[in-house]
């Protein structure tokens, strides 16, 4: 009987930590949805306004102004007409992003998964802009330092990336989930000999049970 209620509170704590995993993954999703659609929609309405402004326009004066820019390459005009070099880089990264989420969803602390979930959003967003069009459209630019023309995908990487940095440097359980990590891979694994010695005692109990086994039905 004990035996039974063991096994059903271990299914029900299974199925509790499922359902923890797959409301996290949905969570993770509809944010990196919701991040790229609005991406997405600030690009087109930039577009559509600063076409009819003549491509630039004051926000706030002295501080930011939106202008329009394609970006065939990085910052500051580096490695233009690269596109297909940036999708390639892209797709690359964004797998390993989504892989490293679904492999720790369960351990990897929440900080760091947001911050992988905002570098991931941006980096579709891009995405989608070179493959669709061919480049990237920029539209947000400081007035009073000089900074590349950006848009709101680049501040979603950016700000992942900070956010990651903070994380491991300063934050209690990302510097303990990394050391965790360290430790799993200097744990030494079993050599084969110590494997095989441990299988060979535990026949050997098994053989030594058996003559008692037998003395207790002769009884």
């Amino acid at each position: 009987m004990l035996y039974v209620k063991e096994y059903i509170f271990r299914g029900r704590r299974r199925a509790r930590g499922k359902e923890r995993r797959i409301t996290l993954l949905v969570t993770l999703c509809a944010a990196v949805i919701l991040l790229v659609a609005a991406d997405l929609i600030s690009k087109a309405a930039a577009v559509s306004v600063l076409s009819q402004t003549g491509g630039a326009l004051e926000f706030i004066p002295g501080l930011i102004r939106f202008e329009y820019h394609k970006n065939t390459g990085m910052a500051w005009g580096l490695f233009s007409n690269a596109t297909w070099v940036f999708v390639v880089i892209t797709i690359v990264t964004g797998g390993l992003i989504v892989f490293v989420l679904l492999k720790t969803l369960k351990t990897m602390p929440r900080n760091l998964q947001l911050g992988l979930a905002l570098v991931l959003s941006g980096a579709i967003g891009n995405l989608i802009d070179r493959v669709a069009l061919g480049y990237v459209r920029d539209f947000i630019a400081f007035d009073f330092i000089n900074f590349p023309v950006f848009n709101f995908a680049d501040s979603c990487i950016t700000v992942g990336a900070v956010l990651l940095i903070v994380s491991v440097l300063f934050t209690k359980s990302g510097r303990a989930y990394f050391a965790a990590l360290d430790e799993k891979k200097q744990k030494p694994e079993k050599t084969d000999g110590e494997k095989n010695a441990g299988c060979a005692a535990g026949n050997g109990g098994e053989a030594g049970a058996e003559p008692d086994v037998k003395q207790a039905e002769s009884k």
